[in-house]
Formats: C-alpha cells, structure tokens, sequence
C-alpha cells in the first residue's frame, strides 16, 4: 500500500463508521423481511477498525468483538425463522442480550474514541471533535439508561415514559452521525492538503 493510500484510509473508516450507524439506525422490512440487517453495519465497522490499526493505539483488541457482533446479528437472523425450533432460545435469550449489550456499548466507545484520536492529528477540527466524544457518551448512557428501564418495567415496546429516554438516544444518534460526517469531510481535506504539498515537494 502506498503511503498516499495509507492516508486516505482514515477519512474511508470514518465513512464505514457512519455508514454503520446509518445501517443500524434504519429498520426496513419487506414482506416480513429485514432487508438491512444489522450485520451489514458490523462488516463495516471491522473494516474500520482494520483501517486504523496501526493509527490508534491499540484498537486491533476490539477486532474480535466485532467479530463476535457480526456473528450474533447473522444468528439473529437465522433464528428470526427457526428460534422456536431451539427447545433453549427463550430462556438464554435475555442473558444473551446483556452480553451483546456490554460488547456492542464497548465496542462503541473504543471505535469512537480511537477516531476521534486519530482525527485530531489528521485535520479533525477541536470542536468537531469534542462534539463526538460527547455524542458518544450521551448515546451509550441513553442505551444503558433505555435498557434497563424496560427490563425493570418487564416491557418488551416502548411506551409511556420510555419514550423520554427513546427520544434523546434517537437525538444524540442522528446528532453523532451529523458530527462524523462533518468530521469526515475535515480528514478529507486535511488528506487532500497533505497529498499535493508531498506531490509538490
């Protein structure tokens, strides 16, 4: 790979990253069919992380949670039509969802952080920067926050004042996603900059 290439990679995981998180925001059914399942969105981001491995430190652990992620979502799928066949599924399903959920907040936050990072020495702006970091926290603590109330109040939908805590996870997301893709047009033309002052030189 090209050192040139080598930059450009940041500004294409930024891009998987959002794609993502566009993916997993968007419920599309047809049919009875999910045509947009989550796993599409953890392909993306583990070619993320594989394009900043070696830019942030130590990202490479989160790889295997990706992983384990991408699996899971594709097994989602599949039990979606044959779950009822599996004697076991209902009663492991819970725990199983409190493991996802502790994957996929850490996952979240290490992927985030590790871009945020690494744009802040390729042309990511402080205030783009400081925006994201603060998106990401208020995303993965409505979550926790969404989560465990339904599991106390023992509802499966959202209603009454769940909505409060589904409103601001909805909000702090598209507000995330609006700030990654600012943040990616900044590592853009830092890229850009960078690559005619070497062609120059």
């Amino acid at each position: 790979m090209s050192e040139a290439n080598a930059e450009i990679r940041t500004s294409e995981a930024i891009r998987n990253i959002r794609t993502a998180m566009v993916l997993f925001f968007l419920d599309v059914n047809l049919f009875g069919f999910d045509i947009l399942p989550d796993f599409f969105g953890w392909m993306c981001l583990i070619g993320a992380v594989d394009m900043l491995t070696g830019k942030a430190v130590g990202i490479e652990r989160i790889r295997t949670f990706g992983r384990v992620m991408l699996w899971y979502e594709i097994a989602v799928v599949i039990l979606h039509y044959v779950g009822h066949l599996v004697p076991f599924y209902q009663a492991v399903d819970p725990y199983i969802s409190i493991f996802i959920l502790s994957i996929r907040i850490y996952f979240m936050y290490i992927i985030l952080t590790a871009t945020a990072d690494v744009a802040e020495k390729e042309g990511g702006k402080p205030d783009t920067l400081k925006k994201i970091c603060r998106s990401r926290n208020r995303i993965l603590l409505a979550e926790v926050v969404l989560y465990l109330s339904m599991a106390i109040q023992g509802a499966e939908k959202v209603g009454g004042w769940l909505y409060v805590p589904t409103a601001l996870y909805f909000l702090f997301y598209i507000g995330c996603v609006l700030r990654l893709t600012l943040l990616r047009e900044e590592v853009e033309n830092w890229e850009k900059e960078t690559l005619i002052c070497k062609e120059v030189a």
